[in-house]
């Protein structure tokens, strides 16, 4: 194989701002066809990127048309169902967060794509940000000794706020709030970065607006493997727009988010915190340059998972995102989900090992 045809399931806003202009940007890949249930939607997407044949129903198109992959790119609460449906049709799959809503769910669609040689990768593009990777490769070399605590905050604008004009689909029961959501990016940066292993957890949540059917604020306690403890903290309605992660070991510590890096140690001197001021003023300078010249796909965190992606397809590159950390993360989700629906107790919730 040395062309990749594409098919999309789902034409909404992650596919439209992230995933399609990604795949524009690579040389061995081609969009053969997308499936879409909004006519609108599908013809205006159509139209701007060029897609030579548009469905209304995915299970037609990864039936009729030849292709080697798909993006699933619908509601949480489908993303299994289309999974499953490209695996049956041997197809290799690329599912938007999270990989279904369990880990049954989860383990399911892994085995299968095992079984049948396929590849299968969680969209968890903030693993592709350099300043989460940089942590990571800092607690591989143990440049912070052993790791006490960790404290993870994902505050998001949220639905309606932040994201697409129809945004509705968020608030539906089936998709679970905040916690399948940002909760799901936030574990897994945390299992990617500090190769957290959760053992219990203890968790509580709110509603930000009357009537919600979903929660939209939640705080979470945890207690991991080697003694480590910390905390999560998931919001939408926060117009700060911010992922960061803060760990803390015996040798130093780590502050890390999209826009912002820095490494504490106990000998910083002026050297070192000049550096970390020079550097994150030249983040603050490039953003504020991408807000006026539009982003380069290629510059996106979009586009290095959709190159990872390819690449395995193509036998060139292992995995950065696989499925059996997604299944582990799932498992850390659902503890936190029981832990909620005691409503209040501070009982903690064992989390099931992989």
């Amino acid at each position: 194989m040395s062309v990749v045809r594409i098919g999309f399931i789902g034409l909404g806003g992650i596919a439209t701002r992230g995933h399609i202009p990604a795949l524009a940007s690579l040389p061995d890949v081609v969009l053969q066809a997308g499936a879409e249930v909004n006519p609108e939607q599908a013809a205006r997407t159509q139209q701007r990127f060029g897609i030579p044949k548009i469905y209304s129903s995915y299970q037609r198109m990864i039936q009729e048309e030849p292709l080697d992959a798909v993006y699933v790119c619908l509601p949480n609460f489908l993303h299994y169902e289309a999974s499953s449906a490209a695996l049956a049709q041997g197809l290799h799959v690329y599912c938007e967060k999270p990989m279904g809503l369990s880990s049954k769910q989860a383990w399911a669609l892994m085995t299968e794509a095992d079984r049948r040689g396929l590849v299968l990768m969680p969209g968890y593009n903030l693993r592709f940000h350099p300043h989460f990777h940089r942590a990571r490769r800092l607690i591989e070399e143990k440049r912070i000794g052993k790791i006490l605590q960790i404290q993870g905050i994902a505050a998001k604008p949220g639905p309606y706020i932040g994201w697409d004009p129809k945004s509705d689909w968020y608030f539906d029961q089936r998709n679970l709030g905040v916690l399948y959501d940002q909760g799901s990016h936030l574990l897994d940066l945390l299992l990617y970065v500090a190769d957290l292993d959760m053992e219990s957890v203890c968790a509580v949540s709110r509603t930000s607006l009357p009537g919600l059917p979903v929660p939209d604020n939640i705080v979470a306690a945890f207690r991991g493997r080697n003694d480590v403890i910390g905390s999560l903290n998931l919001a939408w309605g926060a117009p700060a727009n911010m992922t960061m992660l803060q760990i803390h070991g015996t040798a130093g510590s780590i502050i890390v988010s999209d826009g912002y890096f820095e490494h504490r140690t106990p000998q910083n001197g002026g050297s070192d915190r000049l550096a970390t001021l020079l550097d994150n003023m030249w983040e603050i300078i490039s953003q504020t340059g991408r807000s006026i010249v539009h982003r380069k796909s290629s510059e996106t965190t979009y586009f290095e998972a959709s190159r990872n992606f390819i690449e395995a397809i193509l036998g060139k590159a292992a995995l950065r995102a696989s499925a059996r950390d997604s299944v582990k993360m799932h498992r850390a989700l659902e503890a936190i989900e029981y832990s909620l629906q005691q409503d209040g107790s501070t009982e903690w919730q064992h989390v099931a090992a992989l």
